[in-house]
């Protein structure tokens, strides 16, 4: 199992992959708290291989164990409970691979 910063190593390597001198003046990688407490991650895939992909998948078990993920209008959204932000940025990672 990965830890945090391995899963964050990972994400900024599929970044600096993508980077070709314009990609990344438009493209970006947000991760931001929310007030539920949580966290709300958006992935811009503009120009990449899940530019056109489609993706949804959630779970809502208690207040603080829920995550909400979807790929739509070329973004990577997901926003989830303090917990399980490694989970999400792993999620994303297992569709870059796909």
């Amino acid at each position: 199992m990965k830890s945090i910063n391995q899963t964050l190593d990972s994400i900024g390597n599929w970044f600096l992959q993508e980077c070709d001198g314009d990609w990344e003046h438009e493209n970006q990688i947000k991760i931001e708290t929310v007030s539920n407490p949580g966290w709300h991650v958006v992935i811009d895939l503009n120009g990449t291989s899940l530019e056109k992909a489609s993706f949804e998948s959630q779970d809502n078990k208690a207040e603080d164990d829920w995550y909400f993920i979807s790929i739509k209008n070329r973004q990577f959204v997901a926003t989830c409970d303090m917990k399980r932000l490694d989970f999400v940025l792993l999620k994303f990672l297992e569709l870059v691979k796909a």
